[in-house]
C-alpha cells in the first residue's frame, strides 16, 4: 500500500484540507453580519422596515464596535441620513422619495438591532420598482440582507448580497422562482458555511484507508452511507427548526456544531482506519448542523402559503451541494490514499489543525470572544 505519491491528487487533498482549516475562521457566517429588511408594497410606493445590527450601525457610523445600542440611537439623525443614501426605491419614472423614521432597539437571538421604518413615495402610475441596499457591504462583503416582501395575496423571500444588491419589486413571482430561490440558497448555505463543509471532508477522509484496502467503489459506497446518515440527521432537526416546532439559541447550535468538528477530526487522528461507527457519528452531529442549516430559513421567514415547498427546495439545494463535494473529492481523495504520505500528512497532520483551530472556535462561539 506504501506507493509512491500520487502527485496532483495527493497535493489536491492536501490543499483543500489547508484551505478548509484557513477559511474556518471565517465560517462565523451564522452568527454574522445580517440585516433584515422587511417590504410591503402600497398604492402610492414601498413601505419598508430595516432592522440593522447595532455593532453594524455603529461602526458605520464612527463610532466603534464597543458604541452601545444607547449611543447609536443618541446619533438617530446621521443614522436615518445614512439609511436614506443607502436603502432606495426607483422605478421607471425616476426615484421615489423616501422618508426615514424614528430607529428603535430591538433583539434577534440576544443580539441588540435597530429597527427604521421607511416610507417611499414614487411617482403616479409608476411601475418596474426596484429596491436597492447598498449599505454596510462596501465594508463587510459578506454582510447578507434577508428580504422578505409582502405582496396582497402571498409573500416572497430572497437574500442581497455584495454582488448581488437588488430585487425587482414588480408583480407576485409563482412557484418557480420559488423554488429557483430556496433551492439556490440551499446551494451556497452549504458552501460558504465552511464548518459544515469541513465536517462533511472529515467524514470523507477516512475513506481513503477504505479505498486503500478495497477500491475506489467501496470507498464511494463508504461515503455515500455517511453522507446519507448525515442528510436523514440534518432533514430531521432542519423541519422541526423552521416549522418552529423544536428551536435552540444560535450560540449553542453554532458551539456544538464546531464540537463536532473537533471530535470527528479526534476520531481520525486515534482511530482512522474505524469507519464503523462513523454512520452514527454521521447521523448524530447531522441533527446538529440541522439546525445550523435551518438559521437561514428563520432569517428569510418561510413563506406563508409555500412553506413546505420552500422547505424542500432548500434542503434539496443542499443535497445537491453535498453531491457536488462528494463527487469533486472522491477520486483525489483514493489517489491521494496511494501516497504514503496519506497517514501521517494528509490525515493525522490535516486533523490536528482542525482540532486546534476548530477548538478554538469553539471557545470563542461558547463565551462570544
Amino acid at each position: 500500500m506504501l506507493r509512491s505519491p500520487s502527485g496532483f491528487s495527493s497535493w489536491l487533498v492536501l490543499a483543500f484540507v489547508l484551505a478548509s482549516v484557513v477559511c474556518l475562521p471565517r465560517a462565523e457566517a451564522h452568527l454574522g453580519s445580517n440585516k433584515y429588511i422587511r417590504v410591503e408594497r402600497t398604492a402610492g410606493g414601498v413601505h419598508v422596515s430595516v432592522e440593522i445590527e447595532a455593532v453594524d450601525a455603529a461602526m458605520e457610523l464612527g463610532l466603534g464596535s464597543d458604541a452601545s445600542p444607547r449611543e447609536v440611537l443618541a446619533h438617530a439623525d446621521a443614522l436615518r441620513s445614512w439609511l436614506a443614501h443607502g436603502v432606495t426605491v426607483r422605478a421607471d419614472a425616476g426615484a421615489c422619495a423616501s422618508e426615514v423614521g424614528t430607529p428603535t432597539q430591538v433583539e434577534r437571538d440576544q443580539r441588540a438591532f435597530l429597527a427604521v421604518p421607511m416610507i417611499f413615495t414614487c411617482p403616479p402610475g409608476a411601475s418596474g420598482l426596484i429596491l436597492r441596499d447598498d449599505t454596510i457591504f462596501d465594508g463587510d462583503p459578506q454582510h447578507e440582507a434577508m428580504v422578505h416582501v409582502a405582496y396582497a395575496d402571498s409573500e416572497d423571500a430572497t437574500i442581497l448580497r455584495h454582488g448581488s444588491r437588488e430585487l425587482s419589486l414588480g408583480a407576485a413571482p409563482g412557484a418557480f422562482h420559488l423554488v429557483k430561490v430556496f433551492v439556490v440558497e440551499g446551494v451556497m448555505h452549504l458552501f460558504t458555511g465552511y464548518d459544515h463543509m469541513l465536517f462533511l471532508f472529515s467524514l470523507m477522509l477516512g475513506a481513503g484507508f477504505v479505498a486503500q484496502k478495497r477500491g475506489l467503489r467501496m470507498a464511494f459506497r463508504d461515503v455515500a452511507i455517511l453522507v446519507t446518515a448525515f442528510t436523514f440527521g440534518h432533514s430531521i432537526t432542519l423541519i422541526s427548526a423552521a416549522l418552529g416546532w423544536v428551536v435552540l439559541p444560535s450560540r449553542l447550535v453554532e458551539t456544538l456544531i464546531a464540537a463536532s468538528i473537533v471530535l470527528v477530526a479526534l476520531l481520525n487522528l486515534f482511530r482512522p482506519g474505524e469507519r464503523g461507527a462513523m454512520p452514527k457519528v454521521a447521523f448524530g452531529f447531522g441533527l446538529i448542523h440541522g439546525f445550523g442549516f435551518s438559521s437561514v430559513l428563520s432569517e428569510l421567514g418561510l413563506p406563508r402559503d409555500h412553506a413546505v415547498l420552500a422547505l424542500l427546495s432548500f434542503n434539496v439545494g443542499i443535497e445537491l451541494a453535498q453531491l457536488s463535494l462528494v463527487l469533486l473529492t472522491i477520486v483525489p481523495l483514493e489517489r491521494a490514499s496511494r501516497w504514503r504520505g496519506f497517514g501521517p500528512v494528509i490525515v493525522r497532520g490535516g486533523s490536528i489543525l482542525v482540532v486546534l483551530i476548530a477548538g478554538y472556535w469553539m471557545i470563542t462561539r461558547a463565551f462570544a470572544i
